[in-house]
């Protein structure tokens, strides 16, 4: 068993090196990169984590977003206290955010990050140099771009959560795939359309955003958010 999670862990983080431009373009848009996000599926089930991952603001053209998932969600008390530059910085799988038992998270590449970073490409901007109300005109434009979704990206504000819905040109048959066989990861983490848009939104607003649920209606994906504030004093 032990041996076993070893060889995971080490698959994880090889397929969590960031990759070239070409490379991403040519798989993000097709099942071949099912078996890189099982990976992720059995990790999180292994060790059992059971809170929805944290996306980790990034700055910079094309940086490489990355997500946090906690073991519990008692963590994210201590992840609000923690310093977002050394989470976005670091190269560590496992991360302890602070003193407790279950203090502690699986940092990953987000499987979006392919899809953000082409996003950005064609649109040659930083998405984190803009508004939040200015994101959904931008990140549309660019998915439409690249033929993935179809240019009117809805971005909803309602408190502290995001409501989003894109209509898909591509990756249907990925969505399918993953909630049959990935649904940890789709529900935790989210599909690589969801992490895409859950980055996006980090990258814009600065601060933490959880994934906490997303829905496939046809080629219709729906899902919402949480941009998770930072703790005061």
């Amino acid at each position: 068993m032990a041996l076993g999670l070893g060889a995971l862990i080490l698959g994880v983080m090889i397929i969590s090196l960031p990759e070239s431009m070409s490379a991403k373009a040519g798989r993000m848009a097709t099942v071949s990169s099912l078996p890189a996000l099982m990976d992720i599926e059995a990790l999180i089930v292994d060790l059992d984590a059971s809170s929805h991952g944290v996306y980790v603001p990034t700055t910079g053209f094309g940086s490489v977003p990355k997500v946090l998932v906690p073991l519990r969600d008692s963590a994210l008390a201590a992840l609000a206290l923690f310093p977002r530059p050394r989470l976005s910085r670091s190269r560590r799988v496992f991360v302890t955010l602070g003193t407790g038992l279950y203090d502690r998270g699986i940092l990953l590449y987000a499987p979006g990050a392919e899809i953000l970073q082409a996003v950005e490409s064609c649109l040659q901007l930083d998405l984190g140099s803009i508004k939040l109300d200015d994101l959904p005109g931008r990140l549309g434009f660019g998915l439409e771009m690249l033929g993935i979704a179809k240019r009117e990206v809805l971005l909803r504000m309602e408190e502290s959560t995001v409501k989003f819905e894109l209509n898909l040109l591509q990756l249907v048959d990925l969505e399918e795939r993953l909630r049959s066989e990935a649904p940890r990861l789709v529900e935790q983490i989210g599909s690589p359309l969801t992490s895409a848009v859950a980055a996006a939104v980090a990258k814009a607003t600065g601060k933490f955003v959880r994934v906490l649920s997303s829905a496939l209606f046809g080629s219709k994906l729906a899902g919402s958010l949480e941009i998770i504030e930072e703790a005061s004093g």
